[in-house]
């Protein structure tokens, strides 16, 4: 199994159906490992008020990307191009449904690194928006 330090970069825009935008981008030191046919990148995001951290897993295997999100809130989210996934979206508030319909999906990862980029129409609590994502993973050096 082979394991390394990453620094992953996410950068990701939402675009509604009344065509508002919202940009995300974030840095975070992570991991890449291998699990199996399964490779695996792992980071923490920490909260605006850098009290809170949610931990991220991406599980790319074949042509298949899973999103895990575990925090306050807690997600779950299936990608695969050409499909409809359903996944769930848990909040303090409520959990919620969550649909994806992917038309674009290329994972370029390596044992070094390397990027995914998804396009995808995402369904959450019954609104409609169309998401980019890029995720840039480069191998640290070692300390």
């Amino acid at each position: 199994m082979m394991e390394g330090a990453v620094r992953v970069t996410v950068w990701s825009q939402q675009r509604q159906k009344n065509g508002e935008r919202q940009t995300f981008e974030m840095q975070a030191e992570g991991r890449l490992y291998k699990k199996g046919e399964a490779q695996y990148i792992s980071y923490r995001e920490l909260d605006d008020s850098g009290l809170g951290s949610t931990l991220t897993t991406i599980r790319v295997e074949g042509q298949q990307m899973t999103l895990i999100r575990q925090g306050e809130t807690t997600m779950r989210q299936v990608l695969i191009k050409g499909q409809e996934q359903r996944g769930s979206y848990n909040t303090p508030f409520g959990t919620f449904e969550l649909v994806t319909r992917t038309s674009k999906l290329v994972l370029n990862l390596t044992e070094t690194g390397g990027r995914i980029e998804a396009v995808y129409n995402l369904r959450l609590a019954g609104e409609k928006s169309r998401m980019e994502l890029r995720i840039d993973v480069l191998q640290l050096p070692p300390v």
